[in-house]
């Protein structure tokens, strides 16, 4: 399976250093068309410019 990240890109991290979220211009175009399909009709959000890291793990499960 092809990585979710551009090549050198990687998660946004909190100040503890834990994983947090990824940003929508870090995706892979395959990546960044899942999740807008997950956003806009399985898990609504209006605020869709980076992906949570719960949210990511729904997108991966679906790319795998």
């Amino acid at each position: 399976m092809q990585p979710l990240c551009i090549l050198g890109q990687d998660f946004t991290r909190a100040a503890t250093k834990r994983l947090v979220r990824i940003m929508h211009t870090n995706m892979t175009t395959l990546t960044q068309i899942w999740m807008m399909l997950l956003l806009s009709n399985i898990l609504p959000s209006d605020h869709n410019a980076d992906l949570p890291l719960r949210k990511y793990q729904l997108v991966c499960a679906v790319m795998t």
